[in-house]
C-alpha cells in the first residue's frame, strides 16, 4: 500500500470506527500499528534519499583521494581511503537494487528507480576498474586518474539522478513530508560540494586552470545552500528548522565554513593553507553529514 493511500485510510479511520460502533470492530482495526507503519515507510524513504545522496559526495571524494594519492599528499592514507570509499559506493549502490539489512536498505520494486540503478551500474564498472588501479598503485601512465577525473561528473549526474528518481517515488501529498525529502537531498547535496570543491581545488593546484570558474561556482552553490538551510527558503521549499540540534549542528557548520571558505577563493594557496584545506575538509564534511542524519531521523525540523 502507498502512502498516499494509507494517508487516506488514516482519514477515513474514524469513520469506520463510528459505524463499526463495537469494541471488537474497534479492536481489528489496529489504528496505532497502521500509523507506525505509515510513518516507517517515510522513515525508509528519508533514509534512502539520505544514502543516494550520499552516493554522490562519495563519486567527488573518489577523485579527490584519486588527485592526494597522485600529489602525494598523504599517498599511502588517500589510497586506503579511495579503497574504502569506493567499497562503500559500490555496496550501496548494490543495496539499492537487491536490498542490504547492514545499510538498512530495501530492494527498490520501482521502475523508474531501476531504470536509473541500470545506468549508474553501467558508468561504475569502468569507473571501479580505474580506482582499483590506483590504490593498488598501477596507474603509471596517469590513465586511470585521467580517466576518473574525465568521468566522475558523469557518475555524479547518473547518482544525483537516482536521488532524483527516489525522491520523485514519493506518494504523499503532505507538504511537510515533501519538504523534509526535500531538505534531506539538499543537506547531503552539501556533502558532495565540500569534496567537489577540494577536487576542483586540487586540480587547479595541478595546472588546470579552467576549473578555476567550476571552483567559484561549487563555493557560491554551498554557501547559498547552506543560507538557505539555515534561514529556510520557500523557492526551494526548505523550511527554517525550529529543532534545536539541527539549529546548533548548522551553526558549527558555519563556523567551519568560515574560516575555509576564503582559502577555496584564494587564487593561489600557501602550502600552509593548503595544508588545511586538506585537513579540514573532512571535519566540514563530518558536520555537514550530522546534520544530514539529524534531518532524517529527527520527529521535527
Amino acid at each position: 500500500m502507498n502512502i498516499l493511500n494509507k494517508t487516506l485510510l488514516l482519514f477515513m479511520l474514524p469513520v469506520t470506527i463510528t459505524v463499526a460502533d463495537t469494541p471488537k470492530a474497534i479492536g481489528q482495526l489496529d489504528f496505532s500499528s497502521l500509523v507506525n507503519d505509515f510513518m516507517q515507510e517515510g522513515n525508509v524513504l528519508k533514509k534512502t534519499i539520505n544514502l543516494s545522496g550520499k552516493e554522490r559526495m562519495l563519486t567527488q571524494n573518489m577523485t579527490k583521494l584519486a588527485l592526494q594519492s597522485s600529489l602525494n599528499i598523504q599517498r599511502d592514507k588517500s589510497r586506503k581511503a579511495l579503497k574504502k570509499v569506493a567499497d562503500l559506493y559500490g555496496k550501496t549502490l548494490n543495496g539499492f537494487k537487491n536490498g542490504d539489512s547492514d545499510l538498512g536498505l530495501k530492494a527498490t520494486t520501482n521502475k523508474k528507480v531501476k531504470e536509473q540503478i541500470a545506468i549508474v551500474e553501467k558508468a561504475w564498472k569502468p569507473f571501479y576498474e580505474a580506482v582499483n588501479k590506483i590504490v593498488e598503485g598501477k596507474d603509471k601512465d596517469g590513465k586511470a586518474l585521467k580517466y576518473i577525473v574525465a568521468n566522475d561528473e558523469e557518475l555524479l549526474k547518473f547518482s544525483n539522478d537516482l536521488v532524483g528518481a527516489y525522491e520523485a517515488s514519493n506518494t504523499s501529498v503532505n507538504y511537510l513530508e515533501k519538504a523534509r525529502l526535500h531538505t534531506v537531498n539538499i543537506a547531503g547535496r552539501q556533502r558532495m560540494l565540500t569534496q567537489k570543491m577540494t577536487k576542483e581545488k586540487l586540480l587547479i593546484l595541478k595546472g588546470q586552470k579552467e576549473y578555476a570558474p567550476k571552483l567559484a561556482k561549487t563555493i557560491k552553490l554551498f554557501d547559498t545552500s547552506l543560507t538557505a538551510l539555515i534561514k529556510g527558503d520557500k523557492s526551494q521549499n526548505i523550511t527554517k528548522p525550529s529543532n534545536e540540534k539541527i539549529v546548533k549542528q548548522l551553526k558549527v557548520v558555519s563556523k567551519l565554513w568560515a574560516e575555509l571558505k576564503p582559502l577555496y577563493e584564494k587564487k593561489k594557496n600557501s602550502a600552509k593553507e593548503l595544508a588545511i584545506i586538506i585537513t579540514k575538509n573532512p571535519l566540514l564534511l563530518k558536520e555537514m553529514n550530522s546534520m544530514v542524519k539529524m534531518a532524517e531521523k529527527e520527529t521535527e525540523y
